[in-house]
């Protein structure tokens, strides 16, 4: 005899085998019970999770010699032909490969006549979102007044495919992925019929790997079982299915804790070197920081949260010790960045080995120190008026650039620099261009006067500054020009290909947004409008751009030089 496999050959058989889906299986058999059986059903939900399984028990359950009944009897000749799929009543149709109209007007001509044997002639369609719109329509009229010995189950994994007008003739059941645990138990159980030797740890890495499907847990299992002899272990998973082991991960995250760049990367070598995804590894570093927050924020309590043996659950309690909340989140937020940039780069090892180097970062010395520098002499500040005397100018360095301050405050950190400023002339304090990027505008631009020109210069500081608010409106704004400035009112023109650029600006919520950031960045409160401009030019570049431009004959495609 051909072998089966394991999914087909424990696929259950009545309502109470079926695994995680209590919450459907019950609702099915009281309707059972009681007689009030729908004509239509749609069972929804990911693969591998019982939907067509319980279509065909649903089936026996109906033509059943015993039934219609909740447990039947699989010795009757109606529920072996639907078992073996040989039965002229329950006709099971791969919706992917009779999705026309043709199809579906012969369906609509069989289903007139009476079963051959059975209670009721059933018809299970699979898949059923991939029929066509027309043969839905077709289907429309038959579905909802069927003949009384005629019954329908959908089962599909996209029902937001489905029309509502099919919709809402079915009685809708939606399934749900099948918990690690509850997948873990009914392996075990497989595991010991089978008489496969497999460690408790390879079970939980089958069952996280197939994602809440059974189908794929038993697939993985099954792929496995060739190894049963010697036994099963986590390592033959992680292998096969390219996963980091879990004693890496803790190892790797170890290094972290310690603030060891050097060490983290000489455990990520060694991941490589073993043949692992750069992608997984990072999904399952940000899973194990994921695990760690869990069991820092409940500790024992959340540990059902955690899918993992508990002794694992134990490492991960002991090792969430040795981070702060804020470290976790930070870590996350780090790898979540690195994926992210990982999509955009040619390199998916980088961005991971940026992370590390980002989390174990520590920082040079913060203290500010006078720098000696005798070639230079302490420089004089004119007095403002009123004032009776010239301070002396002492000249400080920190990691951020360069500042003057008054004499007497070159013992100040760089967290008092603020309080100084009170006394400091604004033409005394010298910003570098690595500080000014966060500054408004008005600190930048000193004591200039707010005016169209100005802000014509900043036009790109500020839609850069709206793009980190919302990146749409700053590129509708790329669109226009200013074109005027009076009394705190910015006029921002378009041309008449950008109506819908400047009715979108126009919406109240997008309105706020902009003005907030021009408000800020500009330090007044400006009011902005938009206007469609027939005479207009757009904003001309800076001489040397020009000049490149000219030579290449290019043109601008982003403004925004920290993109």
């Amino acid at each position: 005899m051909s072998y089966l496999v394991l999914a087909r050959k424990h696929r259950p058989q009545i309502f109470d085998e079926v695994i995680g889906q209590e919450h459907i299986t019950d609702l099915i058999k009281k309707a059972i019970q009681s007689g009030r059986l729908h004509h239509a059903y749609l069972f929804c939900g990911p693969r591998g999770i019982g939907k067509t399984s319980c279509a065909r028990i649903l089936a026996k359950s109906l033509n059943c010699e015993k039934g219609p009944t909740v447990k039947p009897c699989g010795k009757c000749s109606a529920c072996r032909e639907i078992a073996r799929g040989s039965s002229l009543d329950v006709l099971e149709i791969d919706g992917a490969s009779n999705r026309g109209i043709d199809e579906i007007r012969t369906l609509r001509e069989n289903v007139k006549f009476a079963p051959s044997a059975g209670r009721y002639k059933i018809y299970i369609v699979d898949e059923v979102h991939m029929l066509t719109t027309e043969a839905f329509n077709a289907l429309l009229k038959t579905l909802e007044e069927p003949p009384e010995h005629v019954k329908f189950i959908f089962a599909t994994t996209a029902p937001h495919k489905v029309p509502a007008t099919i919709i809402s003739r079915c009685q809708r059941f939606d399934f749900k992925r099948v918990p690690v645990k509850t997948a873990v138990e009914l392996m075990a159980q497989i595991s010991r019929k089978e008489k496969f030797k497999i460690d408790q740890e390879a079970l939980y890495a089958i069952a996280k790997a197939s994602q809440g499907s059974l189908r794929d847990a038993l697939s993985i299992l099954d792929q496995l079982s060739a190894l049963s002899d010697e036994g099963i272990a986590a390592a033959d998973v992680f292998s096969m299915l390219g996963m980091v082991e879990t004693q890496f991960l803790f190892e790797l995250t170890g290094a972290l804790a310690q603030k060891s760049c050097s060490g983290a990367l000489e455990v990520l070598e060694k991941i490589i070197d073993q043949g692992k995804d750069i992608k997984q590894l990072n999904k399952d570093l940000i899973e194990h920081f994921r695990n760690l927050m869990v069991m820092k924020v409940g500790g024992k309590t959340l540990g059902k949260l955690v899918d993992h043996p508990i002794a694992v659950k134990e490492m991960y309690l002991a090792q969430s010790a040795q981070f702060t909340l804020k470290e976790i989140l930070k870590a996350i937020d780090a790898l979540i960045e690195a994926q992210e940039t990982a999509g955009i780069t040619e390199t998916v090892r980088m961005p991971l080995e940026v992370a590390f180097a980002k989390l174990t970062y520590t920082g040079e010395a913060s203290a500010v120190t006078p720098v000696q520098t005798p070639a230079r002499k302490p420089t004089e500040i004119k007095p403002s008026p009123g004032s009776s005397s010239s301070p002396v100018i002492n000249v400080l360095k920190n990691e951020k650039g360069q500042i003057d301050l008054p004499a007497g405050q070159a013992g100040l950190t760089p967290a008092g620099l603020e309080d100084a400023q009170e006394d400091i002339p604004p033409e005394s304090v010298e910003i570098p261009d690595e500080i000014s990027d966060g500054l408004p505008v008005s600190a930048v631009e000193g004591k200039e006067p707010l005016n169209l020109e100005r802000i014509k210069r900043c036009w790109d500081t500020l839609t850069y500054a709206v793009s980190r608010e919302r990146m749409s409106l700053a590129t509708y704004l790329q669109e226009g020009t200013p074109i005027s400035f009076k009394d705190l009112k910015l006029t921002v023109g378009f041309p008449q290909h950008c109506a819908f650029q400047k009715e979108a600006l126009e919406g109240s919520a997008n309105r706020e947004i902009v003005a907030k950031v021009f408000t800020e960045k500009l330090g007044a409160p400006v009011v902005l409008q938009y206007e469609i401009s027939g005479t207009f030019k757009p904003q001309e570049e800076e001489g040397a751009i020009k000049d490149v431009l000219n030579t290449f004959q290019g043109k601008v495609v982003s403004r925004w030089h920290k993109e």
